[in-house]
C-alpha cells in the first residue's frame, strides 16, 4: 500500500510543477521487423519503448494528463499494448520471451506493472478505472495467463506466476480491496478472485499441482479468504462471502479429486477446511447469520464427505475424518450457541449426523475402525446434550431424539454387529445411558416423557436380545442389564412419579416384563440361568373409606 500511495503523491506533485504541454517519446529498436506506434495527446505525456529481437510489436496511446509508459521487449514475436488517460503509469517488461502478450488499459490515477521473463506464449492483461495498483510477474513460465480488472479506488492486485499453463483472473469492483495470486510449478491450474465491495482481502496459493482450481468470490466489506493448494491433482476449492468480517481458510495438500466449498452470509463467520493426501473427498460449509465457527478436516482416505450447515448465532461445529473410506459426517445447526463434534477414524462406510434446533445444545459422535455404523441425533430445544460412541463393530445403529430442555443422553457400541440403540426423550431434565458391548442383533430402546426420568441399559455379549424402557411421568428410574446369553427380553413400562424398576438377566431365553403405575412403586427382577420368566404388575390401590 505504501508503494501506491507514494506513486499517487508523486503524480500530484508533478502536476503542481508541470504547467506546460510536454510530450516526450523515445523509441529504440534493434532486430528485424519490430513495430512501434506511439500516440500522445494532452499534458506531460511520456513514453519510452525499447525493442530488441524480431517481430515485436509495441503500441502506446496516451490521451490525457501526466501519463507515463515504459515498454521493454527482448525476444521474438512479443506484443505490448498500452492505453492511458489521466495521470497513469505503466511498465511492461518482456525479455528472453516468445509470443508473449501484454495489454494495459488505464483510466484515472492507476499504476500497472507487468514483467514477463523467460516465458513463452504468456498473456497478461490489465484494465483499470479509478485509482488502483496492479502487479503481474511471470517468471520462467510457459503458456501462463493473467487477467486483472480493477474498478474503484485504492484496490491492489498482485499476480506471480512461475508455472506451465496456469491461469489467474482477478476482478475488483469497489475500494481498498486486496487480491493475491501465487502460482508456482503447476500445470494447468486456475485461480479466480472476484471482489465486490470495500476492504476485502483474498489470496490463492497454488504450488506443484496439476489441474487444480481455486476461486474466491467476495461481496461486502472486510471479508478475508485464503485458498492453499499444494502438490495435488484436480483438486477444487471455492469460497463465497457475502457480508462483513467473514473469514475463510481452505487448505488442500496432496491428494487428488478433492473438493472444498465454503459459503458465508452474514457477519463475522469463520470457516476452516483442511484436506490432506486423500482422494475424492468432499467438504462443504454453509454459514448464515453471524459469528458462527466451523472446522472440517479430512486426512487421507477416499470418498469421504463432510457437511456443516449453520443458521443462527455463535454456533460451533467441527468434523474430523482420518484414513477411512466412504464415510459421511454431517452437522446442521439452527439457533444460538450450539456445539457439535464428529470424529471418524479409519473405518469404512460409517455415517454420522447431528441436527440441533434451539440454543446451547451439545452433541458429539465418535466412530473408530468400524464398518457401516450409523449415528444420528436430533435436538429440538435448549441445553440438551448427546454423546454417541461406536468403536469397531459393524452395522451398528444409534439414534437419539431430544425434545425439550436439559435432556442428556450417552451411548456406546463397541465390537458388536447389527446392534441398535434408540433413545427418545421429550420433556425436561431426562437422562439416558445405553451400552452395547460385543454381541449382535440386540436392541436397546428408551422412551421418556416428562421430567427428571432416568433410564440405563447395558447389554454385554448378548445376541438377539432386547431391552425396552417406556416411562411417562416425573423422576422415574429404570435399569436393565443383560449379560452373556441370547434371546433375552426385558420390557419396562412405568406411568407416574418416582417409580423404580431394575432387571438383571444373565443367561439365555429369559423374559422379564414390568408394568408400574402410580407413585413410588418399586420392582426388582434378577434372572440367572436359562428360560426364566417374570411378570410384575403394580399400581396404586384405590382407597376404600
Amino acid at each position: 500500500m505504501k508503494k501506491i500511495m507514494f506513486m499517487f503523491l508523486a503524480v500530484v506533485l508533478t502536476a503542481g510543477i508541470t504547467l506546460a504541454q510536454q510530450n516526450n517519446s523515445n523509441v529504440e529498436q534493434s532486430g528485424t521487423q519490430n513495430d512501434a506506434a506511439v500516440e500522445q495527446v494532452g499534458l506531460w505525456n511520456m513514453s519510452d519503448v525499447e525493442q530488441i529481437g524480431d517481430d515485436n510489436t509495441a503500441e502506446v496511446t496516451q490521451n490525457g494528463i501526466l501519463n507515463y509508459s515504459e515498454i521493454f521487449q527482448l525476444g521474438v514475436g512479443n506484443i505490448a499494448v498500452v492505453n492511458q488517460d489521466i495521470s497513469n503509469t505503466s511498465y511492461v517488461t518482456q525479455f528472453f520471451t516468445f509470443d508473449n502478450i501484454a495489454m494495459v488499459d488505464q483510466l484515472g490515477l492507476n499504476y500497472s506493472e507487468i514483467n514477463q521473463v523467460f516465458g513463452e506464449d504468456n498473456i497478461a492483461m490489465v484494465t483499470q478505472e479509478g485509482m488502483n495498483y496492479s502487479l503481474i510477474n511471470q517468471f520462467f513460465s510457459i503458456w501462463v495467463e493473467a487477467y486483472v480488472e480493477q474498478y474503484g479506488y485504492f484496490n491492489e492486485s498482485y499476480v506471480n506466476q512461475m508455472s506451465v499453463w496456469d491461469i489467474a483472473n482477478v476482478l475488483q469492483v469497489g475500494n481498498w480491496n486486496q487480491a493475491y495470486v501465487e502460482q508456482t510449478n503447476n500445470f494447468w491450474s486456475e485461480a479466480l478472485i472476484n471482489q465486490f465491495g470495500d476492504d476485502n482481502w483474498a489470496k490463492v496459493d497454488q504450488m506443484g499441482g496439476m489441474v487444480d482450481f481455486g476461486g474466491i468470490l467476495q461481496f461486502g466489506e472486510y471479508n478475508a479468504a485464503r485458498i492453499k493448494q499444494y502438490y495435488g491433482y484436480a483438486n477444487w476449492a471455492g469460497v463465497i462471502q457475502d457480508g462483513y468480517w467473514n473469514l475463510a481458510d481452505v487448505y488442500q495438500g496432496g491428494g487428488s479429486f478433492n473438493s472444498s466449498f465454503v459459503e458465508q452470509t452474514g457477519y463475522d463467520n469463520w470457516a476452516f477446511t483442511t484436506q490432506m493426501y486423500g482422494e475424492g473427498n468432499d467438504i462443504e460449509i454453509e454459514q448464515y447469520y453471524d459469528v458462527n465457527t466451523a472446522y472440517a478436516t479430512q486426512f487421507g482416505g477416499e470418498a469421504n464427505t463432510a457437511y456443516i450447515g449453520q443458521l443462527g448465532l455463535w454456533n460451533w461445529a467441527k468434523t474430523y475424518q482420518e484414513d477411512g473410506n466412504d464415510n459421511y459426517a454431517g452437522i446442521a445447526q439452527t439457533g444460538v450457541a450450539n456445539e457439535a463434534l464428529i470424529r471418524q477414524f479409519r473405518g469404512d462406510n460409517n455415517w454420522a449426523g447431528l441436527v440441533q434446533v434451539g440454543d446451547f445444545n451439545i452433541a458429539e459422535a465418535l466412530q473408530v475402525d468400524g464398518m457401516y455404523n450409523e449415528a444420528y441425533s436430533k435436538q429440538d430445544g435448549n441445553n440438551n446434550a448427546v454423546g454417541m460412541v461406536q468403536i469397531d463393530g459393524a452395522s451398528n445403529w444409534t439414534t437419539v431424539y431430544q425434545t425439550g430442555d436439559d435432556n442428556w443422553s450417552y451411548s456406546e457400541q463397541i465390537n458388536g454387529r447389527e446392534n441398535e440403540i434408540v433413545v427418545n426423550q421429550n420433556g425436561v431434565g431426562n437422562m439416558a445411558e445405553t451400552y452395547q458391548f460385543g454381541g449382535g442383533a440386540t436392541l436397546a430402546l428408551v422412551n421418556q416423557f416428562g421430567e427428571g426420568n432416568y433410564s440405563g441399559i447395558q447389554q454385554e455379549n448378548v445376541v438377539a436380545s432386547s431391552a425396552d424402557i417406556f416411562q411417562v411421568g416425573n423422576f422415574n428410574e429404570s435399569v436393565v442389564m443383560q449379560f452373556d446369553g441370547e434371546y433375552n427380553t426385558a420390557t419396562v413400562t412405568q406411568y407416574g412419579d418416582y417409580n423404580y424398576s431394575g432387571i438383571l438377566q444373565d443367561g439365555s431365553s429369559n423374559t422379564a416384563t414390568v408394568y408400574q403405575e402410580g407413585l413410588m412403586e418399586s420392582s426388582l427382577v434378577l434372572q440367572y440361568g436359562n428360560g426364566n420368566t417374570a411378570t410384575v404388575t403394580q399400581s396404586d390401590a384405590p382407597i376404600i373409606p
